[in-house]
């Protein structure tokens, strides 16, 4: 087996700083380096792209130029750029732009998610397609899905479909389901479920395979709006202090889309973020037979853009009923999930990839799914798991698995926000209190030594790190109850999960994650030092300035 170097990928590169002036220095504040040498200072000094050097202020004010700029934070706290690790940066976009937004509020009527539907099909020409993101149908007053029947009276010249705020269901209409071929007579695809009414007829409720294959006959994005997209989901990000993101599946809309519009925008100088991208595997199966290595996706700036790994998604959501659980769903356990694809098809698809020297970033949320996935790593992660194979959102991983991760070095990508923004209904719809308690077990992470980071998985959450790190030390519902106190770890960990661990994910470790000589200078700029107030604070802290490479990218005004 050819098992890649530990080290950076094909493209990656570690340039030391060869300039002995600042052009930026930021001082009278606390510096959170990260640098275990030196974790806590007063000031940072930036020649070029670089970190010059951290120290205190008349220290790093001495390296600067005549005429470089100055920036006196005034009692706040500058640290590394934020690292988010598993989000959909078009998919993001596409919300921020929608004409139609199906995000569901607590307590409203499938009728009034319906009405606001029917709104944006007065301004489409007939025939176009409606599509709006974010119903979440455990918080309708019905407590159901929105089904065909409810849709078709909106339309019957636009194919109609409303996607769950998970991205792993959808609802459509009549047209829209004749559109994707799926009449009474159709069988459930393989790791898909078509839902069906008390007739047996389709009911409009997508899941899984089921639901991708309509959004493939979504007609694709012109160029212009998929650069439109990414540039709204880029300055998000980078007013909540982020400034590399994992897309996590570049292909979703299908063929190389999102990947030629990445290089013209970075081509163009309008990529507001570094970005590490990772192929989604159902429209990338070319990888393998072509036997394409991360080399034949090399660009010209690794540090702004690379191609770091491949995606493959296991299972489905917890809150779709769809994720891989071993016990089955609370209250009766007779629902278990799906697996998308059978173990030994996993397993077979892991180790072609790992052959070719591709990391390998699987979703798993059920236990059952994880159980899979570990499985599939186990031969070519070895000991060590040197192409540094990863877990992405490992819910409802258990001690055991942990274990597991622990062991072969597995890298967990934790979906932490779930606490916050499921958690209540995990608990009384889907897990049950036991296991509800334990999602997202950080502290169980870290007591084995397991490297992780944490996301939002943005759209499915909002992307700002201080939240994930606010529901990382309080793990606070919505409701307001505490669901596993127990599996808290302190803001000074969580923040790793979003700086130096991060890095690690994506073998920038070298570059990013860190404010120390040689890094690049990736900051952010925050009204309060996050360690340094109670944690039940942290989400309130604001970004003010964001940096990339030492350049201002981002200031609130």
């Amino acid at each position: 087996m050819n098992n890649a170097p530990a080290g950076p990928p094909s493209g990656a590169r570690v340039a030391p700083v060869t300039r002995t002036a600042a052009d930026l220095v930021l001082f009278g504040g606390t510096v959170l380096t990260h640098d275990p040498g030196r974790p806590k200072v007063g000031a940072v000094a930036v020649a070029g792209d670089s970190i010059l050097d951290v120290g205190d202020d008349a220290a790093m004010l001495a390296l600067a130029a005549p005429d470089a700029r100055l920036i006196d934070l005034g009692g706040r706290t500058a640290l590394p750029g934020f690292i988010e690790t598993h989000t959909h940066p078009y998919f993001y976009g596409v919300k921020l732009d929608a004409s139609v937004d199906a995000t569901t509020r607590p307590g409203e009527r499938i009728g009034d998610l319906v009405e606001r539907v029917r709104e944006g099909t007065r301004c489409v020409p007939a025939g176009a397609w409606i599509v709006a993101h974010g119903y979440d149908d455990t918080l309708l007053a019905e407590g159901r899905h929105p089904t065909l029947a409810d849709l078709d009276p909106v339309s019957t010249d636009h194919p109609v479909v409303l996607q769950h705020v998970s991205g792993h269901i959808c609802v459509v209409n009549s047209v829209a389901l004749r559109a994707a071929g799926f009449a009474d007579a159709s069988a459930d695809p393989p790791g898909g479920l078509i839902g069906r009414d008390e007739h047996g007829r389709p009911n409009g409720v997508l899941y899984e395979t089921a639901a991708f294959a309509v959004n493939k006959c979504v007609p694709p994005p012109d160029a212009e709006s998929i650069q439109r997209r990414l540039r709204l989901a880029g300055d998000a990000f980078l007013a909540a202090g982020i400034t590399c993101v994992h897309d996590a599946a570049i292909g979703g809309l299908g063929g190389t889309a999102e990947l030629e519009q990445y290089r013209i925008a970075q081509g163009a100088g309008r990529l507001r973020t570094r970005v590490r991208g990772y192929l989604f595997h159902p429209r990338w199966s070319r990888l393998i037979p072509d036997r394409l290595t991360p080399n034949d996706f090399a660009g010209p700036d690794p540090d702004l853009l690379r191609v770091v790994g491949v995606k493959i998604v296991a299972d489905g959501s917890i809150q779709g009923r769809t994720a891989r659980l071993t016990g089955g769903y609370h209250p009766v356990c007779e629902e278990d999930g799906v697996l998308l694809l059978p173990p030994e098809q996993l397993s077979e698809t892991v180790g072609a990839l790992s052959e070719l020297g591709w990391q390998v970033a699987v979703h798993g949320n059920g236990d059952g799914a994880i159980e899979a996935i570990l499985d599939a790593f186990e031969g070519p992660a070895g000991t060590d798991n040197p192409l540094r194979h990863r877990i992405e959102h490992c819910q409802t991983v258990r001690d055991d698995q942990l274990d597991r991760i622990a062991r072969h070095r597995v890298l967990a990508s934790f979906f932490i926000k779930h606490v916050h923004y499921w958690g209540d209904r995990h608990r009384d719809l889907f897990l049950g209190p036991e296991r509800a308690a334990r999602i997202s077990p950080l502290a169980g992470a870290d007591a084995r030594g397991i490297r992780f980071a944490l996301h939002s998985d943005a759209p499915v959450t909002p992307p700002p790190p201080l939240e994930g790190i606010w529901c990382a030390a309080n793990r606070r519902t919505s409701g307001g109850s505490v669901l596993g106190a127990d599996q808290a770890i302190p803001v000074e960990r969580a923040l790793r999960g979003y700086t130096a661990d991060a890095a690690y994910f994506s073998f920038d470790e070298d570059r990013l994650g860190r404010l120390r000589p040689g890094h690049l200078a990736d900051i952010a700029v925050l009204d309060a030092d996050p360690t340094a107030v109670d944690p039940m604070s942290v989400r309130d802290i604001g970004v003010d300035t964001t940096i990339i490479g030492g350049q201002l990218a981002y200031q609130r005004s």
